[in-house]
């Protein structure tokens, strides 16, 4: 066989085992993936703060059920969410609808470093402009007081 041709097949069978380490994914985990993308974006109505992922309450436990449950029938991942905004109302919505939303965060964490910078800036300004040099009677005595505990 001439070098070229057991390159060739080498490299046909390399592709061909890449192919087969990577399967395509089973429908389950996929949809296990989406029902748990859906509980970490859904606040739980039963445990304020946390989301319907985090939340130990058996009730929180049974909408997780339900959002697989309706993922396996086939429902889309935004008819569930709408459903059970529609059944809990907006204390569940954890993630912001809008862009605007998202950016009034970032906006006001940005305006407040802004801010501490220029506090800090003008407070390390005004204390170098507070130090006032020493007169010369002012220096001599400090001398005075240097050399009585300088050892000799």
């Amino acid at each position: 066989m001439r070098p070229g041709k057991s390159l060739l097949a080498v490299l046909l069978l390399a592709l061909t085992s890449l192919s087969a380490c990577n399967p395509a994914e089973d429908p389950e985990s996929v949809r296990a993936r989406t029902a748990h993308e859906l509980a970490r974006d859904l606040m739980s109505p039963y445990c304020p703060g946390r989301t319907l992922a985090e939340c130990p309450s058996p009730d929180a436990l049974a909408v997780r059920e339900e959002i697989r449950a309706a993922l396996r029938s086939g429902e889309s991942p935004d008819a569930i969410r709408t459903r059970i905004e529609a059944r809990f109302g907006d204390q569940v919505v954890g993630v912001p609808r809008e862009k605007v939303g998202w950016a009034i965060p970032i906006l006001a964490l940005v305006a407040g470093a802004g801010a501490l910078v220029f506090v800090l800036r003008r407070s390390v300004s005004g204390a170098e402009s507070k130090v006032t040099p020493l007169t010369a009677e002012q220096q001599r005595a400090l001398e005075r007081e240097l050399d009585d505990v300088r050892p000799d």
